[in-house]
């Protein structure tokens, strides 16, 4: 999924149509991110590195993206989805969706994540998250400034697009 978002990505930063971009996940969670049960698995540790990598690099070309990327999350975001969440620009949760790093009580330390999660949430917060593996509720995500808008499940994707829009319409851009 890195993969094929990190090509997404670029392909649309090519398409000078697209204004702004909304990142969705078609099933009930946004991302519960990597399969534990895998990461946790016996794997030599250069695929693990790699694997890492791959999440960073999509960290870093959102982090430089020239267009506004909004997360549209319509469930669960957990672990990388959390990050991913995080890195975006803006962002718009369901009333009933959560955030965190669940990982971590299973020793798992999250530091691929951490660099995008630090940038969007005051450093006590991440801290308590990154350590305690508690979940946020969107309400706390919004009221800590993670989230722009806490809508009901139904209403995610339209005001994730309203928030494209009216993104796409201003004038300013984000330096490349």
């Amino acid at each position: 999924m890195v993969e094929a978002l990190h090509a997404a990505l670029e392909r649309a930063r090519q398409d000078a149509t697209v204004g702004a971009v909304i990142i969705a996940a078609s099933g009930d969670a946004f991302s519960a991110g990597a399969d534990l049960k895998e990461f946790l698995a016996e794997r030599p540790s250069l695929e693990q590195a790699l694997e890492r990598r791959r999440l960073g690099a999509l960290f870093l070309l959102i982090d430089a993206y020239p267009k506004a990327l909004i997360a549209a999350v319509s469930g669960d975001a957990l672990g990388a989805g959390f990050g991913l969440v995080a890195a975006c620009h803006l962002a718009v949760a369901a009333e009933e969706a959560h955030f965190g790093l669940p990982g971590v009580r299973l020793g798992i330390m999250p530091m691929t994540i951490m660099p995008p999660v630090f940038g969007s949430l005051r450093r006590k917060l991440g801290l308590d998250l990154m350590l305690t593996g508690r979940l946020m509720t969107a309400a706390e995500a919004a009221a800590a400034g993670f989230v722009n808008r806490v809508v009901a499940g139904a209403d995610v994707e339209s005001a994730a697009a309203a928030l494209a829009a009216a993104a796409s319409n201003n004038p300013l851009t984000f330096a490349e």
